[in-house]
């Protein structure tokens, strides 16, 4: 029988093991090569504002205020904006944090690029899809960057459909269960974390869908996709690729 997950599961989902689990799984090699790319795709130089939304920990956002850009961070999680703030106050850091829903969140701020990285494009239906892209792009200047990295695209997780991953970081497990809604283009995901005798379940949906589909979307609000990567080292990206970095820029 199929797990029933809430639309809304994001609300609750970002707390506990899973950000712990989060907070092991990126190396710093890993984010200071995607905030190179940032800079370098969106030419942000000290003085530049970006925003990061969803911001998760707040990784990236700290490796750029780190070279003088100001960034804007956007996050649901508690948790997640707690350690990020701490972060901030240690090492006199230029990050604006806001918690809230994206989907309801109102930006007033005009900003010189955006960046959704860490998969989580995909969070909302289609017209939960629509509400974002409009929001962001509301918020860029013209000819303004935003880069979108999913692992969930249609050409790279159907390719590569598996329904149980096991993953250990230290003294945690992680275990998924991945189940498949075909009418609804859904990934549905449990995740079981193991700590020593301490164990958490969380459940999470992931719409997927295609790169074209995507495109159309980032369209309807004046964004053109001008570049399709499979890495941050600029390697054009094709079917059945594991990452994609979609930069669409505002017209």
């Amino acid at each position: 029988m199929r797990t029933d997950i809430p639309d809304n599961w994001y609300e609750n989902f970002f707390s506990g093991i899973n950000c712990e689990m989060w907070r092991k799984a990126a190396t710093p090699e890993w984010t200071n090569a995607e905030a190179e790319f940032l800079k370098d795709v969106l030419n942000a130089s000290n003085g530049s504002h970006l925003l990061d939304m969803p911001c998760g920990v707040g990784r990236h956002a700290i490796a750029l205020a780190k070279h003088g850009i100001n960034v804007t961070a956007v996050d649901i999680s508690e948790e997640f904006l707690n350690d990020l703030r701490e972060a901030i106050v240690k090492e006199n850091l230029s990050i604006d944090v806001i918690q809230g829903n994206i989907l309801t969140l109102d930006l007033k701020a005009s900003f010189d690029g955006a960046y959704c990285l860490g998969n989580s494009f995909g969070y909302f239906d289609h017209e939960g899809m629509k509400t974002f892209v409009q929001k962001v792009s509301s918020c860029l200047k013209h000819q303004a960057k935003w880069v979108i990295n999913t692992g969930l695209l249609a050409e790279s997780f159907l390719a590569k459909f598996a329904k149980e991953h096991r993953y250990e970081l230290g003294d945690l497990i992680m275990e998924i269960s991945n189940d498949y809604d075909e009418w609804a283009s859904c990934l549905l995901t449990t995740l079981t974390y193991t700590k020593n005798s301490k164990q958490e379940v969380h459940r999470f949906k992931h719409y997927v869908y295609t790169l074209a589909e995507v495109i159309r979307l980032l369209q309807l609000f004046n964004l053109k996709t001008v570049a399709v990567y499979s890495s941050t080292t600029k390697t054009d990206f094709k079917l059945g690729d594991g990452q994609a970095y979609i930069v669409a820029e505002k017209i």
